[in-house]
Protein backbone atom coordinates (compact mmCIF):
# COMPACT_ATOMS: atom_id res chain seq x y z
CA UNK A 1 0.00 0.00 0.00
CA UNK A 2 1.38 3.18 -1.00
CA UNK A 3 0.54 6.07 1.31
CA UNK A 4 -2.04 8.91 0.29
CA UNK A 5 -1.07 12.71 0.44
CA UNK A 6 -3.49 14.85 2.25
CA UNK A 7 -4.86 17.57 0.80
CA UNK A 8 -2.77 19.86 2.32
CA UNK A 9 0.08 18.12 0.87
CA UNK A 10 1.02 16.05 4.13
CA UNK A 11 1.69 11.89 4.50
CA UNK A 12 -0.92 9.76 5.99
CA UNK A 13 -0.08 6.84 7.44
CA UNK A 14 0.11 3.71 4.90
CA UNK A 15 -2.72 1.96 6.01
CA UNK A 16 -6.02 2.16 7.96
CA UNK A 17 -4.84 3.00 11.81
CA UNK A 18 -8.25 4.36 13.22
CA UNK A 19 -6.84 4.71 17.13
CA UNK A 20 -3.52 6.31 18.35
CA UNK A 21 -0.57 4.48 19.70
CA UNK A 22 -0.92 6.30 22.99
CA UNK A 23 -4.74 5.63 22.99
CA UNK A 24 -4.30 1.53 22.23
CA UNK A 25 -1.50 1.56 25.33
CA UNK A 26 -4.18 3.13 27.42
CA UNK A 27 -7.07 1.34 26.81
CA UNK A 28 -5.62 -1.94 26.87
CA UNK A 29 -3.22 -1.44 29.11
CA UNK A 30 -0.37 -2.24 27.38
CA UNK A 31 3.44 -2.76 29.44
CA UNK A 32 6.44 -1.69 27.33
CA UNK A 33 9.14 -4.74 28.43
CA UNK A 34 12.24 -6.12 27.50
CA UNK A 35 11.49 -8.19 23.60
CA UNK A 36 10.73 -4.23 22.85
CA UNK A 37 7.06 -3.26 21.90
CA UNK A 38 4.27 -2.98 24.35
CA UNK A 39 2.34 -6.25 25.59
CA UNK A 40 -0.65 -7.67 27.71
CA UNK A 41 -1.90 -10.60 28.48
CA UNK A 42 -5.65 -10.64 28.64
CA UNK A 43 -6.62 -14.55 28.93
CA UNK A 44 -4.60 -17.42 30.50
CA UNK A 45 -6.64 -20.96 30.70
CA UNK A 46 -5.18 -23.37 33.00
CA UNK A 47 -6.03 -27.41 33.89
CA UNK A 48 -6.18 -29.37 36.50
CA UNK A 49 -6.99 -32.44 37.36
CA UNK A 50 -9.16 -31.60 40.42
CA UNK A 51 -9.99 -33.13 43.85
CA UNK A 52 -13.09 -34.95 44.36
CA UNK A 53 -14.31 -32.50 47.36
CA UNK A 54 -14.83 -29.82 44.96
CA UNK A 55 -15.37 -31.13 41.54
CA UNK A 56 -18.43 -30.66 39.78
CA UNK A 57 -17.79 -33.48 37.45
CA UNK A 58 -18.03 -36.12 40.79
CA UNK A 59 -20.46 -34.25 42.20
CA UNK A 60 -23.63 -36.62 42.24
CA UNK A 61 -25.93 -33.65 41.67
CA UNK A 62 -24.27 -33.21 37.78
CA UNK A 63 -27.51 -34.25 35.34
CA UNK A 64 -26.11 -37.61 33.65
CA UNK A 65 -27.99 -36.46 30.73
CA UNK A 66 -25.20 -33.41 30.21
CA UNK A 67 -22.02 -33.49 28.59
CA UNK A 68 -19.16 -32.93 31.36
CA UNK A 69 -17.46 -30.05 30.20
CA UNK A 70 -14.13 -31.63 31.18
CA UNK A 71 -14.41 -34.93 29.69
CA UNK A 72 -12.71 -33.66 26.21
CA UNK A 73 -9.79 -33.05 28.29
CA UNK A 74 -9.88 -36.04 30.33
CA UNK A 75 -12.12 -35.12 33.37
CA UNK A 76 -9.38 -32.15 33.79
CA UNK A 77 -11.33 -29.09 34.67
CA UNK A 78 -9.92 -25.82 32.72
CA UNK A 79 -10.63 -22.54 33.85
CA UNK A 80 -10.20 -18.91 32.01
CA UNK A 81 -9.10 -16.01 33.76
CA UNK A 82 -7.14 -12.54 33.00
CA UNK A 83 -8.95 -9.20 32.41
CA UNK A 84 -10.24 -10.53 28.78
CA UNK A 85 -12.41 -13.20 30.57
CA UNK A 86 -14.36 -10.89 33.05
CA UNK A 87 -16.87 -10.20 29.80
CA UNK A 88 -18.26 -13.33 30.14
CA UNK A 89 -18.02 -13.20 34.61
CA UNK A 90 -14.61 -15.21 34.31
CA UNK A 91 -12.03 -13.86 37.31
CA UNK A 92 -9.48 -11.52 36.39
CA UNK A 93 -7.05 -12.98 38.27
CA UNK A 94 -5.77 -16.43 38.48
CA UNK A 95 -8.01 -18.35 41.08
CA UNK A 96 -7.28 -21.23 43.33
CA UNK A 97 -8.20 -24.18 43.19
CA UNK A 98 -7.43 -27.64 44.68
CA UNK A 99 -6.24 -30.50 42.35
CA UNK A 100 -3.14 -32.01 41.07
CA UNK A 101 -0.96 -31.75 37.91
CA UNK A 102 -2.16 -28.23 37.02
CA UNK A 103 -0.80 -27.00 33.39
CA UNK A 104 -1.15 -23.61 31.60
CA UNK A 105 -3.17 -25.17 28.30
CA UNK A 106 -2.90 -20.97 26.55
CA UNK A 107 -2.49 -17.82 26.87
CA UNK A 108 -3.81 -14.82 24.75
CA UNK A 109 -2.03 -11.34 24.79
CA UNK A 110 -2.12 -8.08 22.49
CA UNK A 111 1.43 -7.19 21.52
CA UNK A 112 1.93 -3.39 19.66
CA UNK A 113 4.89 -2.02 17.66
CA UNK A 114 4.71 1.59 17.82
CA UNK A 115 7.91 4.08 15.94
CA UNK A 116 9.09 4.66 19.84
CA UNK A 117 9.52 0.74 20.23
CA UNK A 118 9.31 -0.54 16.54
CA UNK A 119 11.36 -3.65 16.68
CA UNK A 120 10.83 -7.00 18.74
CA UNK A 121 14.08 -9.10 19.61
CA UNK A 122 14.77 -12.40 18.17
CA UNK A 123 13.76 -15.23 20.30
CA UNK A 124 12.45 -18.27 21.07
CA UNK A 125 9.44 -19.89 23.13
CA UNK A 126 11.27 -22.96 24.25
CA UNK A 127 9.55 -26.68 24.89
CA UNK A 128 7.73 -26.83 28.14
CA UNK A 129 7.00 -29.92 29.97
CA UNK A 130 3.44 -30.89 30.16
CA UNK A 131 1.14 -34.03 31.28
CA UNK A 132 0.02 -36.98 29.00
CA UNK A 133 -2.07 -38.23 31.76
CA UNK A 134 1.05 -41.08 32.35
CA UNK A 135 4.13 -38.95 32.83
CA UNK A 136 5.96 -35.59 31.75
CA UNK A 137 6.60 -35.14 28.08
CA UNK A 138 7.87 -32.80 25.46
CA UNK A 139 5.57 -30.58 23.40
CA UNK A 140 6.34 -27.79 21.56
CA UNK A 141 4.34 -24.25 22.31
CA UNK A 142 2.69 -23.17 19.07
CA UNK A 143 1.63 -19.45 17.73
CA UNK A 144 -1.27 -17.88 16.43
CA UNK A 145 -0.88 -14.38 15.09
CA UNK A 146 -4.14 -12.36 14.43
CA UNK A 147 -4.04 -8.64 13.10
CA UNK A 148 -5.43 -6.02 13.78
CA UNK A 149 -4.37 -2.91 12.64
CA UNK A 150 -0.93 -1.49 11.08
CA UNK A 151 1.53 -4.15 10.02
CA UNK A 152 4.80 -5.31 10.71
CA UNK A 153 7.45 -7.09 9.06
CA UNK A 154 8.28 -10.80 10.61
CA UNK A 155 11.44 -12.40 10.31
CA UNK A 156 11.28 -16.50 11.38
CA UNK A 157 14.20 -18.53 11.48
CA UNK A 158 13.79 -23.00 11.58
CA UNK A 159 16.94 -24.17 13.31
CA UNK A 160 18.98 -26.60 11.05
CA UNK A 161 18.24 -29.95 11.92
CA UNK A 162 22.36 -30.47 11.82
CA UNK A 163 25.37 -28.99 11.34
CA UNK A 164 25.50 -29.82 7.74
CA UNK A 165 22.05 -28.46 6.96
CA UNK A 166 21.37 -24.53 7.16
CA UNK A 167 18.68 -22.70 8.82
CA UNK A 168 15.77 -22.19 7.01
CA UNK A 169 14.71 -17.92 6.99
CA UNK A 170 11.19 -16.70 5.72
CA UNK A 171 10.17 -13.14 5.42
CA UNK A 172 6.31 -12.37 5.67
CA UNK A 173 4.38 -9.39 6.49
CA UNK A 174 1.42 -8.86 8.53
CA UNK A 175 -0.72 -6.41 7.55
CA UNK A 176 -4.59 -5.92 5.98
CA UNK A 177 -3.42 -5.86 2.21
CA UNK A 178 -4.05 -9.45 1.39
CA UNK A 179 -4.24 -9.19 -2.37
CA UNK A 180 -0.69 -7.43 -2.14
CA UNK A 181 0.85 -10.76 -0.15
CA UNK A 182 0.15 -9.70 3.53
CA UNK A 183 -1.33 -11.83 5.92
CA UNK A 184 -3.89 -11.14 8.80
CA UNK A 185 -3.56 -14.51 10.37
CA UNK A 186 0.18 -15.81 10.89
CA UNK A 187 1.30 -19.43 12.57
CA UNK A 188 4.74 -20.39 13.74
CA UNK A 189 5.35 -23.51 14.88
CA UNK A 190 7.32 -24.12 18.26
CA UNK A 191 11.31 -24.05 17.78
CA UNK A 192 11.64 -21.60 15.65
CA UNK A 193 13.25 -18.48 16.38
CA UNK A 194 10.90 -14.98 15.31
CA UNK A 195 10.96 -11.07 15.51
CA UNK A 196 8.61 -8.35 14.30
CA UNK A 197 9.61 -4.67 12.95
CA UNK A 198 7.76 -2.47 12.02
CA UNK A 199 8.99 -2.18 7.42
CA UNK A 200 12.00 0.29 6.71
CA UNK A 201 9.87 2.13 4.50
CA UNK A 202 7.04 2.78 6.98
CA UNK A 203 9.53 4.20 9.71
CA UNK A 204 10.93 6.57 6.68
CA UNK A 205 7.33 8.25 5.93
CA UNK A 206 8.17 10.03 9.70
CA UNK A 207 11.58 11.59 8.66
CA UNK A 208 9.78 13.08 5.22
CA UNK A 209 9.53 16.53 5.37
CA UNK A 210 5.83 16.68 4.83
CA UNK A 211 5.15 14.00 7.40
CA UNK A 212 1.58 15.02 9.44
CA UNK A 213 2.28 16.01 12.89
CA UNK A 214 0.08 13.16 14.25
CA UNK A 215 1.54 10.21 11.98
CA UNK A 216 3.46 8.79 14.83
CA UNK A 217 0.51 8.03 16.52
CA UNK A 218 -0.48 6.10 13.31
CA UNK A 219 2.27 3.84 12.75
CA UNK A 220 2.58 0.43 13.89
CA UNK A 221 0.93 -2.85 13.92
CA UNK A 222 -1.17 -4.07 16.49
CA UNK A 223 -2.31 -8.37 16.49
CA UNK A 224 -3.39 -10.51 19.30
CA UNK A 225 -1.01 -13.67 19.67
CA UNK A 226 -2.44 -17.10 21.26
CA UNK A 227 0.38 -19.39 23.09
CA UNK A 228 -0.31 -23.24 23.02
CA UNK A 229 0.68 -24.66 25.53
CA UNK A 230 0.49 -20.85 27.70
CA UNK A 231 3.34 -18.88 27.50
CA UNK A 232 5.66 -19.01 30.97
CA UNK A 233 8.56 -16.76 31.33
CA UNK A 234 10.62 -19.80 31.75
CA UNK A 235 10.37 -20.84 29.01
CA UNK A 236 11.61 -18.08 26.50
CA UNK A 237 15.01 -17.29 25.46
CA UNK A 238 16.55 -14.98 23.10
CA UNK A 239 18.88 -15.13 20.31
CA UNK A 240 22.86 -13.84 19.89
CA UNK A 241 25.47 -14.23 17.42
CA UNK A 242 26.68 -17.88 19.48
CA UNK A 243 23.58 -19.55 19.73
CA UNK A 244 22.79 -18.97 15.88
CA UNK A 245 26.50 -19.79 15.09
CA UNK A 246 26.42 -23.28 17.71
CA UNK A 247 23.19 -24.55 15.62
CA UNK A 248 24.41 -24.16 12.24
CA UNK A 249 28.43 -24.85 13.09
CA UNK A 250 29.70 -22.61 10.49
CA UNK A 251 31.31 -19.79 11.98
CA UNK A 252 30.15 -16.27 12.77
CA UNK A 253 26.86 -15.52 12.48
CA UNK A 254 24.80 -12.43 11.53
CA UNK A 255 21.78 -11.33 13.62
CA UNK A 256 21.34 -7.81 12.11
CA UNK A 257 18.21 -8.69 10.48
CA UNK A 258 19.51 -7.88 7.08
CA UNK A 259 18.75 -9.60 3.68
CA UNK A 260 21.51 -12.08 4.43
CA UNK A 261 19.59 -13.40 7.58
CA UNK A 262 22.08 -15.26 9.63
CA UNK A 263 24.77 -14.98 7.20
CA UNK A 264 24.75 -18.33 6.02
CA UNK A 265 20.92 -19.01 6.17
CA UNK A 266 19.27 -19.44 2.71
CA UNK A 267 15.87 -17.41 2.42
CA UNK A 268 13.47 -20.10 1.21
CA UNK A 269 10.25 -17.46 1.43
CA UNK A 270 9.94 -13.76 1.41
CA UNK A 271 6.57 -12.25 1.36
CA UNK A 272 7.44 -8.18 1.39
CA UNK A 273 5.38 -5.25 1.39
CA UNK A 274 3.58 -3.80 -1.94
CA UNK A 275 5.55 -0.73 -1.37
CA UNK A 276 9.05 -2.41 -0.71
CA UNK A 277 12.36 -1.38 -2.04
CA UNK A 278 15.70 -2.33 -1.05
CA UNK A 279 16.69 -1.01 2.15
CA UNK A 280 19.64 -0.61 4.60
CA UNK A 281 19.46 -3.07 7.89
CA UNK A 282 19.29 0.10 10.63
CA UNK A 283 16.07 -0.34 11.62
CA UNK A 284 16.52 -4.08 11.04
CA UNK A 285 15.77 -6.92 13.93
CA UNK A 286 18.33 -6.21 16.15
CA UNK A 287 19.59 -9.72 18.49
CA UNK A 288 19.48 -9.03 22.01
CA UNK A 289 18.38 -4.97 22.11
CA UNK A 290 16.52 -3.01 20.47
CA UNK A 291 17.52 -0.10 17.90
Amino acid sequence: MSSTPASSGSINPPYPYPVANSDLIKHHNLSNYGEGGYLVQTVATNSLVPSRSTSALNSAAWPSDYPKPGAALGDREQIGWGPGATVLAGPAVEPTVDGTEKRVDATLIYYLITPDSYQGKMHMNLHPVSWDGYGPMQCSMQHFHIHHAGRALYTLIKPPSSADTEPEVYRVVVGPDVLNGELTQLYVPGGWWKASEIPEEDMLLLDAPNADANLREHIGCLISEVVVPGWEPSQHAFVDEEKVSGRTGQGSARTDGSSRRCGMARTVGSRTPSTSTPRPSRRAVQAGREG
